[in-house]
């Protein structure tokens, strides 16, 4: 089964009316498409977009919805030139406070793509 993932992309990918905006996206498999977004998983995308503003960013519950186990695939500007160790140390400390009730966090950040000038 696919997890679900929720990410947001700029607007100009999903229509050129909406340029500039930004969107969530909801991606599902075709077995999940009536589960809505977990408490946990809503949480943890707000926490983590308001502290590191990424360009795209999916949390999934991978639990089942228990909120023991989620992934995190986050993609931001603020990770350019810094190591995948301190990467993840920076999301682990936005989210310090929700690790305490989970049982495990798979955490994976990358960088966008340089744009060329």
């Amino acid at each position: 089964m696919l997890p679900r993932l929720f990410t947001r992309v700029s607007a100009p990918l999903l229509s050129s009316k909406t340029a500039g905006a930004y969107r969530l996206m909801a991606v599902r498999s075709a077995s999940d498409t009536r589960r809505p977004a977990t408490d946990g998983e809503k949480h943890i995308y707000d926490k983590l977009m308001q502290g590191l503003s990424p360009t795209k960013l999916a949390v999934t519950d991978s639990s089942g919805g228990c909120g023991s186990m989620y992934v995190v695939e986050v993609e931001a500007e603020c990770f350019r030139d810094i190591s995948r160790v301190k990467q993840t140390m920076m999301v682990n400390r936005l989210l310090k406070k929700e690790l305490k009730d989970m049982h495990g966090m798979r955490v994976l950040c990358s960088v966008p793509p340089a744009t060329k000038p």
